[in-house]
């Protein structure tokens, strides 16, 4: 858009006056952005890898060259949180004895300790009369169950100090070797667990059978989980108004490197470059900083500034988005609303899905007018604004601007059958289209900088409906309505929630932001594979206890299931 901007440098004089204009956003320089973004040189932008902190130093001299103010940690243009990394398997080693045997495996869940003790055989179940107290616990993999989680959670309730798991032979099915893969259980397990062959489940029971009723002495479970650490980091850049009010302009720029659990192509390591998701949102909030920080586009003077942030983490859980609310740059109270892009290249049918924006009466108007400015333009482009409806659960960064009450208006393209997976390549995105959505946000921020603030008094959305006679989250029978926080592990376990769906059972009940979910019904909460369990086990209708940890005291409350209210198909 610097091309662009030299072409337009009449129009920009003119602007200087009290009459706002709005530059168009140049294709081309989109496409350029989007296209280095999802380069394969970046290596599909995992969060805190090198080529992540890569595109951070090109967002970077970006903002820089557009004359924007550095507005992250201690006046320059970077935010730094630590992110916890995928676990990797590392050496596990089980000893019987002298006897080291290191081809066996260990999940992604277990507690990374070692313990030594006496290994006993329950067979299918810890329930079976074996004395569990003290000792490790020899269990088959019951694939009519197949739920070690489950398995290892009532292993620690009878006593167990760890888990020794495997599949029996004559339990094997068709291509299927019964070694239990890593990723197979994920989140925290109390009990460090090994997985092991079937042939060793067979020599390990006759061992065991021919030890006696305390069992196989002298055995030592070394599971390795390795869990590194790594630092992140957002971009954010200010164009400053003449008070100290603010509106917040972001996207993601991060996404999921060689694939990983999120990948839609399991099994499949190769890049995924994430043109649309997100370089598309990446390149838009480029160019909108561009022109705020190049041009004088906007009311002049310019009262309100906007605050151009490049969040990372997001695909690990809003984390870039959710640091940020929660160690802000400048005061949350200075924030008059958040105005989030995410996946805005893929635009074929001429229609753009804005979300959330009944949450300040100021999105209203303003997007009416910027979509009066498309038509007014020729743009064949419509913005399918949806009415007291919040989609997306925890899907994208504006969640983390509702779970603290700021107004935040989302920006969507759709859904394709290349999200999460190697083909969202560059070669897909509708630039031009791309290019007039981006000047029709330009016109709506406009409006936004003129608003009366009191049109950015928050309003909770109304409950989400379901669509085609649904209601439940995918693999649970119950609508909870819990919004969980991705970046907080609770010290003790637990899953903490960062909010609740307006009009859900979980807002009914009485659960707040900052709760730590510790059990729902009879089940434990250790982290939130407990909890996605727990609610398979639940019908409409019933009612069970909730203990949560709120401010340090356990507290119970009662709550009643019941459908999400139905919408259109």
């Amino acid at each position: 858009m610097k091309h662009l901007l030299l072409l337009l440098t009449t129009a920009m004089v003119v602007a200087a006056c009290s009459a706002p204009t709005t530059p168009e956003i140049d294709d081309h320089e989109l496409a350029y952005h989007v296209r280095w973004l999802s380069n394969d040189q970046r290596e599909g932008r995992l969060t805190g890898s090198i080529q992540n902190i890569k595109v951070s130093h090109y967002i970077r001299e970006d903002f820089r060259d557009a004359k924007l103010i550095p507005a992250g940690d201690d006046g320059g243009w970077f935010q730094y949180f630590e992110v916890e990394m995928p676990p990797v398997p590392g050496d596990s080693v089980l000893q019987v004895g002298n006897s080291g045997y290191n081809h066996v495996n260990t999940v992604a869940a277990s507690a990374d300790q070692s313990v030594t003790g006496n290994l006993v055989a329950a067979i299918y179940d810890v329930n079976d009369g074996v004395n569990l107290a003290g000792n490790i616990v020899l269990l088959r993999n019951n694939l009519n169950d197949g739920n070690l989680r489950r398995a290892v959670r009532a292993a620690e309730d009878g006593g167990a100090i760890g888990v020794v798991f495997g599949t029996h032979p004559d339990d094997l099915m068709a291509d299927y070797d019964g070694m239990i893969g890593f990723k197979s259980t994920q989140g925290k397990l109390p009990l460090p667990v090994i997985t092991i062959s079937p042939e060793l489940l067979v020599d390990l029971e006759e061992q065991v059978a021919a030890a006696g009723v305390a069992g196989l002495e002298g055995v030592r479970l070394m599971p390795q989980v390795i869990r590194e650490k790594r630092t992140a980091r957002n971009v954010m850049a200010l164009a400053p108004g003449t008070t100290d009010e603010v509106i917040v302009v972001g996207a993601h720029y991060d996404h999921l490197g060689f694939g990983g659990d999120s990948s839609l192509a399991p099994g499949v390591h190769a890049v995924h470059n994430g043109a649309d998701d997100n370089a598309s949102g990446t390149a838009m909030v480029m160019e909108l900083a561009e022109m705020w920080g190049l041009s004088n586009v906007g009311p002049q003077p310019r009262e309100r500034g906007i605050l151009f942030c490049l969040w990372s983490g997001e695909e690990m859980g809003l984390l870039g988005s959710a640091y940020w609310v929660a160690n802000p740059t400048i005061p949350l109270e200075n924030v008059v609303c958040n105005v989030n892009l995410d996946m805005v290249g893929r635009i074929e049918s001429g229609k753009v899905t804005v979300a959330s924006a009944s949450t300040a009466a100021a999105f209203g108007p303003a997007l009416d007018h910027a979509q009066q400015f498309l038509v007014d333009r020729g743009f064949d482009l419509k913005l399918d604004v949806l009415q007291n409806d919040m989609p997306g659960g925890g899907g994208s960064d504006h969640m983390s601007f509702h779970k603290v009450g700021i107004p935040a208006v989302f920006f969507f393209s759709g859904m394709h059958s290349d999200y999460h997976r190697p083909s969202d390549d560059w070669q897909k995105i509708t630039f031009g289209r791309m290019a007039e959505l981006g000047s029709g946000i330009a016109d709506m921020l406009i409006r936004l900088q003129i608003a009366p603030r009191s049109d950015f008094e928050y309003v909770k959305p109304a409950a989400q409906k379901a669509h085609g006679g649904g209601g439940s989250r995918r693999g649970s029978g119950v609508w909870f309505g819990s919004i969980p926080d991705y970046g907080n592990e609770p010290e003790g376990g637990g899953m903490a929630l960062s909010g609740t769906s307006p009009g859900s059972p979980a807002e009914k009940a009485g659960l707040l932001p900052g709760d730590i979910l510790k059990k729902v019904g009879d089940v434990e909460v250790g982290d939130i594979y407990d909890f996605m369990d727990a609610l398979g086990t639940f019908k409409n209708g019933q009612t069970i206890a909730v203990e949560v940890l709120r401010d340090g005291k356990l507290m119970t409350f009662e709550m009643t299931f019941f459908p999400r209210p139905q919408g259109d198909s």
